[in-house]
């Protein structure tokens, strides 16, 4: 189990999508979320995914902004950017991003490990706590959580499910 993650909102929203939260708990002892993120994803919108779960989970530390490099917001959003500062910070054995850019941006220029949705769910399977990767990645798509077709059959297979 790893000591420190730091979670962006994609990750929490696909979670929630299908109502799968309790595996950040189950798989990371300490998930601290930015600010800026919590705010995106609670109070930005009355019934938006995610917004009860993250407002009623007590066991996801919210963390008040951290400036690490203001031209870091020009590229990503402010929750991103405020996820990478955080990390650094922190020190965090792992980021959980979704969007791309900021993917690359995270694990290329600052040397952070990187874990998105799908990769959750394979560590989920890989540590028995869900039976198949497979169903919730197409059910997140269902939902319309941007998911390729190329990830999910990249992630089903990093899960042996062929």
């Amino acid at each position: 189990m790893l000591a420190s993650i730091v979670c962006n909102a994609g990750p929490l929203i696909a979670l929630t999508l299908v109502n799968r939260l309790e595996l950040l708990r189950a798989l990371y002892r300490n998930i601290l979320v930015p600010d800026a993120v919590h705010r995106e994803v609670v109070e930005s919108g009355f019934g938006r995914a995610g917004s009860e779960e993250l407002r009623s989970a007590n066991w996801i530390e919210v963390v008040p902004p951290i400036t690490l490099d203001g031209s870091l917001e020009v590229v990503l959003g402010r929750g991103e950017s405020q996820v990478i500062a955080l990390a650094l910070a922190r020190h965090a054995e792992l980021v959980l991003i979704d969007e791309l850019i900021a993917r690359r941006v995270a694990s290329r220029l600052y040397r952070l490990r990187v874990k998105g949705s799908a990769g959750i769910l394979v560590a989920s399977k890989r540590a028995g706590l869900i039976p198949a990767v497979r169903p919730l990645l197409e059910a997140m798509k269902g939902r319309g959580y941007y998911l390729s077709k190329r990830l999910i059959e990249r992630a089903c297979a990093e899960a042996g499910e062929l």
